[in-house]
């Protein structure tokens, strides 16, 4: 039987939300990406009779441009070897591109991905610096909502930085806390900064408002590896890769 490469319908969201179980281990964060990130809209599948793998994207724009963050690419483990995730991918590109997508973007799960990606034309185009340290003396901090956090984010996004806004930030919200000082802006879950932009000097005193003894912080800058696209002719700076 031949496989289909096509949009998700809303009646196949419970076989999504079991294929996205299966792959990433983690039934509350498939509740909260199910509820706060998905869109029949924003999700390709191949099936047969059944859903055999998935995809999903996040809308971003960067550099003007429309850009698609590909999101939870994932097949079940009995389809897996067979090419299926392989040729999703190649038709998710060819779909996006019909959609009016200029540039893609995914962030690989782990280092040995990269070669993997290369292989559909993706290129690394982004990296972060992602250091541990240790709380300071507490800055005043303010909590912010999700609206005031896209916001104030615009104002520090680098030159270079892709705006994710939406449904991302949405997720994002489910299980990060938004926060600013004066000088900088950051989103915090447990020991990870997801992103801190502006004065990365505040993020000690970040961790010692928040009572937490040391973290992993990311800021922009040349470092890991992180982001690998299409369609880009120089580097951005991709900072929230919702991992």
């Amino acid at each position: 039987m031949t496989i289909e490469y096509r949009p998700s319908r809303p009646d196949e969201e419970g076989q999504l939300r079991a294929l996205f179980t299966e792959a990433f281990h983690d039934a509350w964060f498939t509740e909260l990406f199910f509820e706060k990130g998905y869109s029949p809209d924003r999700c390709l599948l191949a099936a047969q009779t059944e859903v055999l793998a998935a995809l999903h994207w996040f809308d971003c724009t960067a550099f003007g441009k429309r850009t698609a963050y590909v999101y939870g690419i994932a097949a079940f483990e009995h389809c897996r070897g067979r090419g299926v995730g392989s040729a999703l991918i190649r038709a998710a590109l060819a779909h996006l591109d019909r959609l009016g997508y200029g540039q893609v973007l995914l962030v690989p799960a782990e280092e040995g991905l990269f070669g993997y990606y290369a292989r559909f034309g993706f290129s690394a185009v982004s990296s972060i610096h992602e250091e541990t340290i240790p709380a300071g003396a507490p800055l005043p901090l303010r909590r912010l909502s999700r609206d005031e956090y896209a916001a104030l984010r615009r104002a520090y996004l680098p030159e270079n930085g892709v705006l994710q806004e939406g449904a991302a930030l949405a997720l994002l919200e489910g299980y990060a806390d938004f926060f600013a000082t004066e000088n900088a802006l950051c989103s915090v879950s447990g020991r990870l900064v997801w992103e801190l932009l502006g004065d990365s000097r505040d993020g000690a005193g970040i961790l010692g408002a928040l009572g937490i003894p040391e973290a992993i912080v990311r800021t922009p800058g040349v470092g890991k590896p992180f982001a690998m696209g299409i369609g880009f002719d120089r580097p951005v700076h991709f900072g929230l890769a919702l991992d």
